[in-house]
């Protein structure tokens, strides 16, 4: 399986972005748990979507098992894990165009050095 990290490739390249959020379908968050039941941890990074014209970019292995969060709930010390780029929680919320309302789907991970 893989995630685009069309807005943070500089940040996941450096290690830095360990965890990241994304607006899923239900359906969509069971599988990445399934995969993580299963024992499938290490999934394909990308620069964006193939679809989109992306290309694989890295490795990375989810280090706890993907759940919804509602923005809310956002621990601050995530603004780190997310990349550093935004200083406060309603920045982040700004950056990514969702209230503090809406849930969204935590990833949590580590890059692997197999670029």
């Amino acid at each position: 399986m893989i995630i685009s990290f069309a807005k943070t490739v500089n940040e996941f390249m450096s290690g830095r972005k360990t965890v990241t959020r994304r607006d899923w379908s239900a359906k969509h968050l069971r599988q990445w748990q399934k995969a993580w039941d299963e024992g499938k941890h290490i999934h394909d990074g990308w620069s964006k979507s193939p679809r989109a014209g992306g290309h694989f970019i890295s490795k990375f292995k989810l280090t706890c098992r993907p759940y919804y969060e509602q923005l809310k709930e956002m621990p601050e010390e995530d603004l780190e894990a997310e990349g550093g780029m935004c200083k406060t929680l309603e920045e982040y919320f700004e950056f990514i165009d969702k209230t503090p309302d809406e849930y969204l789907s935590v990833v949590r991970f580590e890059k692997l050095d197999c670029e």
